[in-house]
C-alpha cells in the first residue's frame, strides 16, 4: 500500500545547487544533516518536513553539461513495494522493474524504488519507494523556522491533465486504496496528487509559471512569518486565482510552493502515524 508522498526531487544544474540549497537555509528550513552522493556523480540535499521531504539534486558537474534541467520528480512511500508490484495487472506490472539502491560507498542496499512510467516524455515523474532502513520519513511535530511544517499535496502542472490523471489512476488507484478520483485528484493517506492545466488559470502576474511543473502545497503555522522568511530570502509570492498563494524561487523557478493555512499540525501527525504503521 502506498502510505503517503515521501518527497520531491528537483534537478539542479552545478551553478545553481549551492546557491539554491544556501537559499533555503536563509528561507528557514530545516536541512538534513546528511547529503547523499550517488555513483553518477550527483548530490542530494534534503530539507526535512513532516513525513517527507525537499530533495535537490545537482545532476552534473561537467561544465559542458551544466545546463538547468528544470524538472522534478515526485516520490510515493511504499510500505511493501514488491506486494505492491505484484498486486498490479499483468500488463502494468510488466512495465515495473523494481531495483535496490544505495548511497555511493554504502554496500548495504537502502531503498527499492520503481519508476511508474510517464504518459508523456518531459512530465514529472512519478515514483515508488520502499525504505529498506526505517521508515525514511521525519514524523516529529517539529516546525521550521519559517514555520512551513508539511507536504500536504503535489499539483502536477499538465498539458492534457484528464489523461495524466486517468493513467496515474490506472496503477496508483490501487495502491493508494483510492476508489475514485474528486476534483482532479486523488488521495494519497490525506495527502493528495492532484492534476491542473498547464494553460490555465490564465495569470499575467510576476511569477513564471511556465517553468514550474509541480506545485508543492505546504502547511504552515504561521503565514506572515512564513511570507516574511521567504521574501527576505529571495522567493517571489503572488496570489493566484484558484491555486492561492504561490512562492516561487528566484534561482530556481522550478521551485514553487502553495502556501497553506489552514492544517493543524497535531491532526497531520497522527494521520501520518497511522498511514506509517
Amino acid at each position: 500500500m502506498i502510505s503517503r508522498l515521501d518527497h520531491i526531487v528537483y534537478s539542479l544544474s552545478a551553478s545553481q545547487f549551492t546557491d539554491v540549497i544556501e537559499q533555503l537555509v536563509r528561507a528557514g528550513f530545516m536541512e538534513h544533516t546528511r547529503q547523499v552522493r550517488h555513483s553518477d556523480g550527483r548530490i542530494s540535499a534534503f530539507f526535512r518536513v513532516s513525513g517527507g521531504y525537499l530533495e535537490f539534486c545537482s545532476y552534473s558537474f561537467a561544465p559542458e553539461e551544466d545546463q538547468p534541467a528544470g524538472c522534478c520528480s515526485i516520490w510515493l512511500c511504499s510500505t511493501d513495494l514488491m506486494a505492491a508490484v505484484e498486486s498490479l495487472p499483468t500488463s502494468q506490472r510488466e512495465t515495473l522493474a523494481v531495483t535496490t539502491k544505495a548511497p555511493l560507498g554504502d554496500d548495504e542496499p537502502a531503498w527499492l524504488i520503481t519508476n511508474l512510467p510517464a504518459r508523456c516524455a518531459g512530465d514529472a515523474g512519478v515514483s515508488l519507494i520502499e525504505y529498506l532502513r526505517g521508515t525514511g520519513a521525519d514524523l516529529a511535530s517539529r516546525v521550521s523556522d519559517n514555520g512551513l511544517f508539511a507536504i500536504t499535496a503535489v499539483s502536477l502542472r499538465c498539458d492534457r491533465p484528464e489523461l495524466d490523471q486517468r493513467h496515474y489512476h490506472a496503477s496508483l488507484g490501487a495502491l493508494t486504496g483510492t476508489g475514485g478520483v474528486d476534483k482532479g485528484r486523488f488521495t494519497i493517506g490525506h495527502q493528495w496528487l492532484a492534476f491542473m492545466s498547464r494553460h490555465a488559470p490564465r495569470y499575467r502576474g510576476p511569477l513564471d509559471l511556465s517553468q514550474a511543473s509541480c506545485l508543492v502545497h505546504m502547511a504552515t503555522v504561521d503565514l506572515n512569518q512564513t511570507m516574511s522568511m521567504l521574501k527576505a530570502a529571495g522567493f517571489i509570492l503572488d496570489e493566484v486565482a484558484e491555486v492561492g498563494l504561490l512562492a516561487q524561487s528566484r534561482l530556481a523557478p522550478s521551485f514553487c510552493l502553495v502556501l497553506e493555512a489552514n492544517v493543524d499540525l497535531e491532526w497531520h501527525q497522527a494521520r501520518l502515524l497511522a498511514r506509517s504503521q
